[in-house]
């Protein structure tokens, strides 16, 4: 197999204003110099800004919704409509979102509009978008991006990831300034962050919402453990989940009580 040199690109990341710049080379020719380049789905630019890659995802997502619309216009079973959005829209509005979850409030409102006009259309009301949410047993797509934000880092903590998180996050320790000993053994250190790229990044913008975590909840077991805790613990659990656990609890009530 022979090496595909046009595949090759080159793109710089820095925040010089006067870049140093000079050709590469590989097998002779030339490389291509880009601003922005994609790879394993996700779109990365030279400033590490994410407005660019969200916008390709709502666009995308868009015309798979449009698609669903033009070929269910007709068809009205909700729960069919609802699976169908899960699958092929919000399936791409959360594709790597741990990378490039959006901080800014234009950033988040244009990907939950998305889910605001897929509702929408599945339930064919003009209800408010919480109680289409509810009526749906569906959760806003920033709730969403939280929950796969603490479940990434809590799988990436216990081996469950192949990630070295060694050199990314910092615990408090017993040697640490007696200001910070009241932190428990599973407490994260913020770290400074001069730019917003840093401030934003996975391994530190997920330090607040984990510290603020009960350590009940850190010291969970197992991922669907901890998923649960964090649901409830945020209000997020969803209602199917809820009539279940009343169902069962009954069953198991009058099961015991008249036999």
């Amino acid at each position: 197999m022979d090496f595909n040199v046009r595949k090759c690109k080159i793109m710089r990341i820095t925040k010089k204003k006067q870049l140093f710049i000079s050709n590469y080379f590989l097998d002779n020719p030339v490389l291509e110099e880009v601003n922005e380049f994609r790879d394993l789905g996700i779109t990365t630019d030279q400033h590490l800004r994410w407005n660019l890659p969200i916008d390709k995802v709502v666009a995308k997502a868009n015309r798979m919704l449009g698609l669903i619309k033009r070929s269910c216009r007709d068809f009205e079973d909700r729960k069919t409509l609802r699976t169908l959005y899960c699958a092929l829209v919000r399936s791409d509005l959360e594709y790597c979102s741990v990378i490039w979850s959006s901080y800014t409030k234009k950033g988040i409102e244009k990907l939950e509009k998305v889910q605001k006009r897929a509702t929408k259309f599945i339930l064919r009301t003009d209800d408010c978008y919480a109680d289409r949410l509810k009526k749906l047993n569906l959760l806003s797509l920033e709730k969403r991006r939280l929950l796969a934000d603490l479940t990434f880092l809590y799988k990436a903590l216990h081996g469950i990831i192949d990630i070295d998180v060694e050199p990314y996050v910092d615990f408090y320790k017993e040697t640490d300034h007696y200001s910070f000993r009241h932190n428990d053994k599973l407490t994260l250190k913020m770290r400074y962050a001069r730019t917003n790229v840093f401030k934003y990044s996975f391994f530190n913008r997920v330090v607040g919402t984990w510290n603020s975590l009960p350590l009940s909840i850190r010291e969970a077991t197992s991922v669907n453990i901890f998923k649960a805790l964090v649901r409830n613990f945020y209000g997020l659990v969803l209602y199917w989940n809820v009539f279940f656990f009343f169902f069962f609890f009954f069953f198991f009530f009058f099961f015991f009580f008249f036999f």
